[in-house]
C-alpha cells in the first residue's frame, strides 16, 4: 500500500498530510466532501478531491450497486420518525423555492456515483469542469439518471434567470472562476491524431480555452492536441485538452458549421501555465 501522505485544504484551511486511505474515511464521514482540495505533487497544484482518480479508486468499493429507485427513500427500517419529522420541516421551510433548489442531487461519472449536494454545489461543479454537461444527475423524484444537459435547471435560459432572481449563493457561483478567464483572438492548430484543422480563439484562462472551430465531429470527452500559434499577447505553446462543450455558434447543424468549444487542458508545461495565470491578471486588468 502507498505510503505517500498528501495535504488537504477545506474552507481554506490548510490540513494534513494524511495518507489516501485516510482522506477517503474523512470522506466518508463528511469531515471532507468532494469539493475540497488535495494538493496533488506531480501536477504541483491543488485538485478536487474528485479530480483525483487515486482517491476515486478508494471509495469505488462502497459505490451502491444499483441505480437509486424512483422517488425513493431511506429504507424504513433504517430511517426513524424524526428523520422524516425534520425532512418535512425542511420542505415546509423551503415551501415558494422551486424543487431542483432543495432537492438533493447526486452525480453519475463513468461508474462513479458522488453525492448528495445542493443545486449550486452542481453548478459550482459545471462552472469549474469538474462536472460536465454529458454526466448524468438524479434526485429524488426522477425516474432515472438524466444527462445534465437535458435537465431544464442546468439549460442556459433557466440558469440565466436564477442568476438575477435567486438567492446569493446562486449569484456567487457565476462569479467564482478556478481560473481567471480573458478574451484571446490567437489562431490555433487543432488535431486529433487523424487529421489537422484550424480554430479561432475566443477565451483563455491557465485552465483551458474556448475555440471556434469549423468542425461539428468533434464531441464532449474527446481528446485533442492543440498548437496555439504566437498572437494576441501569447507566445507559441502546445497543450493536450479534453472537450468539456459544445456550442453551435449559428445555429446550424452541420458538419462544416462553426462550433464554440469549451478546452480544458489536460496537459500543459509549467512554464506556459505561469504565464497564462500572469497574462489573464494584466489582461483583466487592462
Amino acid at each position: 500500500m502507498s505510503t505517500t501522505q498528501y495535504y488537504v485544504s477545506r474552507e481554506g484551511k490548510q490540513m494534513g498530510p494524511y495518507p489516501l486511505n485516510s482522506i477517503a474515511e474523512m470522506v466518508k464521514k463528511n469531515e471532507l466532501t468532494m469539493l475540497d482540495y488535495l494538493y496533488d505533487d506531480s501536477s504541483g497544484d491543488w485538485v478536487l478531491l474528485m479530480e483525483y482518480q487515486d482517491l476515486a479508486q478508494q471509495l469505488k468499493d462502497h459505490k451502491p450497486e444499483a441505480p437509486p429507485k424512483p422517488g425513493s427513500k431511506q429504507p424504513a427500517a433504517e430511517a426513524d420518525t424524526e428523520d422524516h419529522e425534520e425532512m418535512a420541516e425542511a420542505v415546509q421551510a423551503a415551501e415558494g423555492q422551486p424543487s431542483h433548489m432543495v432537492a438533493e442531487w447526486y452525480i453519475l461519472k463513468g461508474e462513479n456515483k458522488f453525492g448528495p449536494f445542493s443545486y449550486p454545489d452542481v453548478l459550482k461543479m459545471l462552472q469549474q469542469k469538474v462536472v460536465f454537461e454529458f454526466d448524468f444527475a438524479w434526485h429524488p423524484g426522477l425516474s432515472t439518471w438524466v444527462r445534465i444537459a437535458d435537465l431544464d435547471p442546468f439549460k442556459p435560459d433557466n440558469i440565466g434567470k436564477m442568476k438575477e432572481t435567486l438567492m446569493p449563493e446562486i449569484s456567487e457561483v457565476f462569479f467564482r472562476r478556478r481560473h481567471r478567464r480573458v478574451r484571446y483572438g490567437g489562431t490555433i492548430l487543432v488535431h486529433d491524431n487523424k487529421s489537422v484543422w484550424k480554430g479561432k480563439g475566443v477565451e483563455i484562462s491557465a485552465g483551458g480555452a474556448g475555440v471556434v472551430m469549423e468542425n461539428a465531429m468533434v464531441v464532449p470527452g474527446q481528446t485533442l492536441y492543440l498548437h496555439f500559434k504566437p498572437g494576441d499577447g501569447v507566445p507559441p505553446f502546445n497543450a493536450i485538452c479534453e472537450v468539456v462543450s459544445k456550442q453551435y455558434v449559428e445555429g446550424v447543424k452541420e458538419k462544416n458549421a462553426p462550433i464554440r468549444y469549451g478546452l480544458k487542458f489536460t496537459s500543459i508545461s509549467p512554464t506556459t501555465q505561469k504565464f497564462l495565470q500572469e497574462f489573464a491578471k494584466r489582461s483583466e486588468a487592462a
